[in-house]
């Protein structure tokens, strides 16, 4: 048991391999029972398409933690049942309450909705996933006092965001309502850490350039903390990495991945269909995450943060353009959008780099 082996050509044991990790050849044909083994396929493995969660979905087996979901969701109780005065008059705290449970049991549900938020949404969702107690207590906090600590990271809206009236913001969130939960938690997150040059964040979904999160910035947020064991800066604001950078992504445990892109990269993205024959490129169709940006200036610099959710592969197929295929899966909008492929040319020209977090027991 807990042995990794890969089998030859000729394998024909019958070994338990009941916790085994076999990374199948082509003519394996061994009849071991392979009920929990997680296995690699292929360029001609016709099972590939499939659900493959364990290869397309690799962040999801890291369940590593700083605190646990249950220690948070206690958090939450006791904050449900609190019958303190926020500063936060325009909010409800059983809605809130209600809507961060949910977070911390699913991170990946997190969503800014109509408010330009992507920054704060990706370092809540890493954050959730790796420390669900100190979002828990700061959430609740920053409800009751009107400030809170993330470990390092202080949290301080000022009244020109705690004031805010969210039921006059909802008719405006024409892309989807932002829960009071995300609109408090994100925006203070934003409203903490404007620059001098950039608006202070009010928590309306018509700002733009007040929500924006630079590279450097998301990577400081997760420095600040003091949760993470290493936090590297690689996003770039004019410049394109390129697929080598993004295939050295590390996605092994403890790691995780905001990268940088263009959105005309989601809306270049396709899906896969079962391909009839082995070996042959699967029929691909458009996977709708996004629309182009056709615009001249705005499509020539990163406007989204995304979480990766498997390592940056492809090569196996030739695209349309000379190229190969770039596949990859992400989280995006409160979803995990898996098995995504970009042609050579529209993810080099829309892939920003990443702020990559590292964190290890002590």
């Amino acid at each position: 048991s807990d042995v990794t082996t890969t089998p030859t050509s000729t394998d024909t044991s019958t070994t338990d391999t009941s916790d085994v990790t076999t990374t199948p050849t082509s003519t394996d044909t061994s009849t071991t029972d392979t009920s929990d083994v997680t296995t690699t396929p292929t360029s001609t493995d016709t099972g590939y398409f499939k659900d493959q969660i364990e290869v397309s979905d690799t962040r999801k087996l890291d369940t590593f933690q700083l605190s646990t979901c249950d220690d948070a969701i206690a958090v939450i109780d006791a904050f449900r049942a609190s019958c303190e005065t926020s500063p936060w008059k325009s909010l409800d705290r059983s809605q809130v309450a209600d809507r961060l449970e949910e977070i911390i049991r699913d991170p990946r549900s997190i969503r800014q909705g109509s408010l330009n938020l992507c920054g704060p949404a990706a370092f809540f969702v890493v954050l959730t996933s790796r420390h669900p107690v100190a979002v828990a207590n700061a959430a609740t906090t920053l409800f009751d006092k009107g400030a809170a600590d993330l470990g390092g990271l202080h949290l301080a809206p000022t009244s020109d965001l705690v004031t805010a009236n969210y039921a006059s913001m909802v008719p405006k969130m024409t892309n989807g309502v932002t829960t009071q939960a995300e609109w408090m938690l994100l925006g203070a997150l934003r409203n903490t850490t404007n620059v001098f040059w950039q608006p202070n964040w009010r928590g309306d979904p018509s700002q733009e350039l007040a929500g924006m999160t630079r590279p450097e910035e998301l990577a400081s947020w997760f420095k600040s903390t003091g949760f993470f064991t290493r936090v590297k800066d690689g996003g770039r604001w004019a410049t394109n990495p390129g697929i080598p950078n993004a295939e050295s992504l590390p996605t092994y445990q403890g790691y995780d991945n905001c990268i940088l892109v263009n959105t005309n990269l989601l809306a270049a993205a396709q899906r896969a269909t079962q391909s009839s024959d082995p070996g042959e490129r699967p029929k691909l169709t458009p996977a709708g995450i996004d629309s182009e940006d056709g615009s001249f200036l705005l499509n020539m610099f990163p406007n989204h943060w995304v979480v990766l959710l498997n390592e940056v592969g492809g090569g196996l197929y030739a695209d349309n353009n000379g190229g190969y295929y770039v596949t990859l899966s992400i989280w995006s909008w409160g979803q995990a959008y898996l098995d995504l492929w970009v042609s050579t040319k529209d993810f080099v020209d829309n892939y920003y780099g990443a702020a990559t977090t590292f964190v290890q027991s002590p």
